[in-house]
């Protein structure tokens, strides 16, 4: 059996007050078979174009949590990206920050300080690893990456959660950018979503344990739509 937190990244975004969860058909956010599950969620606020955030358990093997949140299209903020796999005496958690302009990160709102609370709380790792590699050119250098006792399993979803909230409390401080500046940003951003569906496992292993139909709707018409 492998670990399973006792709270999901989902259940702390709907007690978290400056956001709400939006609803979407019953189809798409529970999906269960003999021995496997999957739920959906989406949660929009301010500045905040959505949070998507997808769950799936098989086999009572694996246990992937899987989390993604956009920016308004009038701001050039990072986006928020996280992964958490659950597998027999096995944990790995994943933050990453996309962004498209590495040398302005000055420019953004207080992230300095997101960027030494993820440094801080990388200290609970066993094995740090660096970002995958058709990710490396679009995300900001951070240390939560990496392998995590099993038995820290809430401990880690908890951290992952307050890099959220120090992430989008930026978000809420954030200004409309030029609209040169914000049709940039949406061009890499499409870019960006269309590498990583197509080269990131998450949707060979979504479409392994829920089905190819639930896994294509979930990815192209939630997830990176």
């Amino acid at each position: 059996m492998v670990p399973i937190p006792v709270y999901n990244i989902a259940h702390y975004i709907e007690e978290y007050e400056p956001m709400f969860k939006v609803e979407i058909p019953k189809k798409i956010s529970f999906k269960n078979r003999i021995v496997s599950k999957g739920t959906l969620n989406v949660f929009e606020g301010k500045n905040l174009n959505k949070f998507v955030q997808m769950t799936v358990k098989g086999l009572n093997m694996y246990y992937y949590d899987f989390g993604i949140a956009y920016p308004e299209k009038s701001l050039v903020y990072p986006t928020f990206l996280y992964q958490i796999i659950s597998a027999p005496k096995r944990l790995l958690v994943v933050v990453n920050y996309g962004f498209y302009k590495n040398e302005d990160i000055d420019k953004i709102n207080d992230f300095h300080h997101l960027l030494n609370l993820d440094k801080e709380y990388s200290n609970i790792l066993i094995q740090d690893f660096d970002p995958q590699e058709f990710l490396k050119d679009d995300v900001i250098l951070n240390s939560f990456n990496g392998l995590v006792r099993t038995t820290d399993i809430d401990k880690a979803y908890e951290r992952v959660f307050n890099l959220f909230k120090s992430w989008y409390k930026g978000l809420e401080a954030s200004s409309e950018a030029t609209e040169q500046d914000a049709a940039a940003y949406q061009k890499w951003l499409k870019d960006f979503k269309n590498r990583f569906y197509k080269q990131d496992y998450g949707f060979t292993a979504v479409k392994k344990f829920l089905g190819e139909n639930w896994a294509k709707e979930v990815f192209e018409n939630y997830i990176f739509y």
